[in-house]
């Protein structure tokens, strides 16, 4: 079009604007007439904006301001109007991505023009998308390193630069989240302390009593603000659509009055885009845990533009007789201890008694005693409590405490049979050592 725009313009010049009827029908007229029209129509099936422009009396500039709103779509490429550029026809390469739009060679896409030659996307140098966990940036960071390794492929050290600094960004989780927040400059001003953290999340997770003996593995939902990379780049109409502007800042500005200065806070507008979203937060319990344990996801609450994100902070809480169903009740904890109530009978607490009693993690024990048992006896079994957080192999001990469920009456039959006993009628003493009944077993 551009070159072929001197010829049609020429060509119009000679015969001037589309005439009227009758200045048409003027034979002195008649050729120079049919050469502008002839040119017209080329020129309109070759370059149809331009020419466009010119029949309506206008320039091409003056075309290209006309207001956006009134105008299909947001931005030009190809001929067309998109809302984005990533709606432009991409399947037909660089040659359809034009106007306010460039290709991108490196990424091989359609995106607005001022953002070719901007900053590189650290997740796009490792091939990895914005939500890959450490092990994918990991691998793939070593095959590129590999593929793009100065010794085999001396013309990419460049590229093989940029990705180890992409590398030792989102390897780092609190670089990442800067980057995350506000690209490199966030990463710069983080390490030399120009950044305020933001608002921490506190939330409550409940378990059970087995739940702190085995160890268990749960989920935490946080619904948080995060901000839109998609949007800082080019606004996907899919992932953008719950997008806006994420709130102002309150900035110190001065200003001069006379020959005064004064210092006041206004709310500057961000430029950045966010939105809210459920993120869930994997917490790992260790064996051994205690109720009011806090398990801290560092800069993983609310993100704000010029800020490091805060905390998130999950308090570890034991339900109140909480255990897996099926299992006893009645287990409690004391420090490393637990403690158990077990009710046996009179002539079990005379006579001796067996039983056999199922652990908070499934595995069974068993105690047996042919010895006399007294009401609140303790029997102690070590390292069958909690197991010790920091040393796991290691366990308190459970403590078995005894009552004895004593008949409510006796009827006259029973108490003249239990009269014959002649055990019950021995004094108490003090028993002998080999006579003494041991509560550990």
């Amino acid at each position: 079009c551009l070159g072929l725009k001197p010829f049609w313009l020429d060509m119009a010049q000679i015969g001037g604007p589309l005439p009227a009827m009758g200045w048409w029908s003027s034979p002195p007229h008649r050729l120079l007439t049919s050469r502008a029209l002839a040119a017209v129509l080329v020129a309109i099936t070759l370059c149809p904006g331009p020419v466009s422009a010119w029949l309506w009396g206008k320039s091409s500039e003056d075309a290209s301001t006309k207001p956006e709103s009134s105008m299909e779509g947001t931005v030009s490429c190809g001929g067309h109007r998109a809302r984005s550029c990533e709606e432009c026809p991409q399947g037909n390469g660089p040659d359809w991505c034009n106007g306010d739009c460039s290709w991108d060679t490196a990424q091989k896409e359609c995106i607005l023009a001022g953002l070719v030659g901007a900053e590189p996307d650290l997740y796009e140098l490792l091939e990895v998308g914005d939500d890959a966990d450490l092990a994918d940036i990991k691998r793939n960071y070593r095959k590129l390193s590999v593929k793009y390794h100065p010794d085999k492929n001396p013309g990419e050290a460049q590229r093989f630069n940029s990705i180890r600094d992409a590398y030792e960004v989102l390897s780092n989780p609190e670089k990442r989240v800067l980057y995350d927040t506000g690209g490199m400059q966030a990463v710069q001003d983080g390490a030399q302390g120009k950044l305020e953290e933001g608002e921490d999340i506190d939330e409550t997770l409940h378990l059970s009593l087995a739940d702190f003996y085995s160890g268990a593995h749960r989920k935490v939902r946080v619904r948080r603000r995060v901000i839109c990379r998609r949007c800082r780049r080019t606004r996907d109409p899919t992932r953008c659509s719950g997008c806006k502007a994420c709130p102002p800042r309150e900035v110190m500005v001065q200003f001069v009055r006379g020959n005064m200065i004064f210092q006041q806070t206004q709310m500057e507008p961000s430029t950045e885009d966010c939105r809210f979203e459920w993120t869930e937060l994997d917490v790992q319990v260790d064996p051994g845990s205690s109720s009011g344990d806090r398990v801290v996801f560092r800069h993983m609450a609310s993100q704000q533009p010029g800020q490091v994100p805060g905390h998130v902070t999950v308090t570890l809480k034991q339900d109140d007789g909480g255990v897996r169903r099926g299992q006893e009740v009645g287990w409690r904890r004391s420090g490393n201890d637990l403690r158990l109530p077990l009710e046996i009978s009179l002539r079990e607490s005379l006579l001796g008694f067996r039983r056999i009693i199922r652990h908070l993690d499934g595995h069974t024990l068993e105690i047996a005693t042919d010895s006399v048992t007294k009401p609140g006896q303790a029997i102690v079994i070590a390292g069958e409590g909690m197991p010790m957080k920091d040393v796991p192999s290691q366990f308190g001990d459970l403590y078995i405490i005894v009552s004895v469920a004593y008949p409510q009456v006796f009827t006259a039959a029973e108490k003249e049979e239990l009269e014959a006993v002649q055990a019950l009628h021995r004094t108490v003493s003090a028993p002998s050592e080999h006579q003494r009944p041991s509560d550990e077993l």
